[in-house]
């Protein structure tokens, strides 16, 4: 299996591969010499071998696992620690047992190992364990070794005894005290860093809110008073409309802009004028509610298919001339249970649902039946509306439809809108989603199944039965007495 890694550890990766390839190498080198030597200690015969082996083991897992990344850095650090206070605690020792040994005779020349061992802390670790490593480290690898020049200050003034002292008492302290210096430039960048991704984060979020809020705008826009002004506009202009009329409809129209308008700034809008607990009006606010074009607002709390059935019921309501001539009504919300679609998803889905309830209301003449429903198919939530009027006319794609687009990619569905062959528009929107537990209820009592049909003003529910195209057919039908009617 494949592992992926970001390019800081990629890079780390080859530059800790180099290393114990390098330390393989000197470790190798530094046995075969200490091999060649006479008189030489025991422990110069077992550390620079034992040093090659655990650093060929550790290029081995490193280059097999690259995931294994810190535990071989951790494994390092420990290993070459072990190899330089190793010597330095034995060589010490033995200087202070014997007066015949000397402590600068014999020491090995690990002062700059250890200093590259520290340099290679620096890169390797974290910053909040790196600055207790190195004082660990300074304490283990100088300490017995200034102890002994303290007690022994006739070797602290040879050449070699000044080198030790500079080496492992100023350099090593200057540079513990660098890596400190860089441990607070680090946090200090990691801060700002921090600090610049909030920012940059607030701002996206701010630029978010702005587009949403833009086009929910020009939804309630589009739904609304648009929708007034065009029919309008369309009586003005085959003279169908009295001066009297005119003027009472240019007041709705100025009722409803001031309606939008003040439901785009309010932020306490109520349900439709109803009484409301103040538990409920404490958490009414214009984010869980969505006004419609008709000026109702339904709260967007509710389940999908509930508010799917309220848009449906709300918008034919409205007065649209091609609403006016529809016979059949066919209507069917299948539940939804979906724990990934928020509020604003179902606000989007419920004005495209208005939307396209109002294309037909404005756009379909001669229409005498309008079948809506959303159903669950091969693991798609299918919202459809369809209707048998003139069909659509060709001509520029319009905003309402680019904004059906884009609500299909942000819900990784698809939208479909298109004429049939026998006359009517279909437009549909789907999307995937999980499935429905058989236990599911609303309020306490099973959900409804089949379709609900309303022949003029008959309202129907029907399973697995055709659907009538007329009052006549429905009287004349044979499945009408074994159905489920309510008035």
């Amino acid at each position: 299996m494949s592992t992926i890694l970001y390019p800081q550890s990629k890079l780390k990766r080859r530059v800790i591969l180099a290393v114990l390839i390098l330390t393989f190498v000197s470790a190798t080198i530094a046995t075969i010499v200490h091999r060649l030597q006479p008189n030489i200690y025991p422990l110069h015969l077992i550390n620079p071998p034992l040093f090659a082996i655990t650093s060929l083991i550790l290029l081995i897992r490193l280059y097999t696992k690259p995931e294994s990344l810190q535990q071989v850095i951790n494994l390092g650090i420990l290993q070459g620690v072990m190899f330089i206070v190793m010597p330095c605690w034995f060589h010490s020792l033995m200087a202070f047992s014997s007066s015949k040994i000397s402590l600068v005779d014999n020491l090995p020349p690990i002062s700059s190992i250890s200093l590259m061992l520290m340099t290679f802390m620096l890169i390797t670790l974290r910053p909040q364990r790196l600055f207790l490593a190195t004082i660990l480290l300074w304490i283990g690898v100088a300490g017995p070794i200034l102890t002994y020049f303290i007690f022994n200050p006739e070797e602290l003034y040879s050449l070699r005894g000044l080198d030790l002292l500079m080496s492992f008492g100023a350099v090593m302290g200057v540079q513990t005290a660098l890596i400190f210096l860089h441990n607070r430039l680090q946090s200090m960048v990691k801060s700002l860093y921090v600090e610049r991704l909030q920012y940059y984060a607030q701002i996206r979020e701010r630029q978010s809110i702005r587009q949403n809020a833009l086009e929910q705008a020009f939804t309630q826009i589009h739904n609304g008073p648009l929708q007034t002004l065009a029919l309008l506009q369309r009586d003005v202009q085959t003279q169908q409309i009295s001066q009297t009329e005119f003027l009472q409809r240019l007041k709705e129209l100025n009722t409803e802009i001031r309606a939008v308008g003040h439901s785009l700034t309010d932020k306490n809008n109520t349900i439709n004028k109803q009484v409301i607990s103040p538990e409920t009006l404490e958490s009414a606010n214009s984010e869980n509610f969505l006004r419609l074009g008709e000026g109702t607002s339904i709260d967007l709390k509710l389940p999908l298919h509930n508010l799917l059935h309220e848009v449906y019921s709300l918008t034919l309501k409205r007065n649209l001339p091609c609403f006016q001539t529809i016979r059949v009504k066919v209507r069917n919300f299948a539940p939804i249970t979906q724990f990934s679609l928020t509020l604003d998803m179902k606000r989007d889905l419920c004005l495209w649902l208005e939307e396209s309830l109002c294309n037909v209301g404005k756009h379909a003449r001669g229409v005498t039946r309008i079948v809506v429903t959303g159903e669950k198919r091969e693991g798609n939530y299918i919202l459809k509306v369809q209707d048998n009027g003139c069909g659509l006319k060709p001509g520029k794609e319009q905003q309402g439809t680019k904004h059906s687009y884009l609500l299909a990619k942000r819900l990784g569905g698809e939208f479909r809108r298109e004429s049939l062959p026998k006359g009517g528009v279909i437009c549909d929107l789907s999307w995937k989603v999980g499935e429905l537990p058989k236990s599911a209820m609303t309020n306490g009592q099973k959900l409804p199944s089949g379709l609900s049909v309303t022949v003029n003003d008959f309202s129907l529910k029907l399973n697995d039965t055709e659907i009538v195209e007329s009052k006549q057919q429905f009287e004349n039908s044979k499945f009408w007495r074994n159905t489920w009617l309510t008035i």
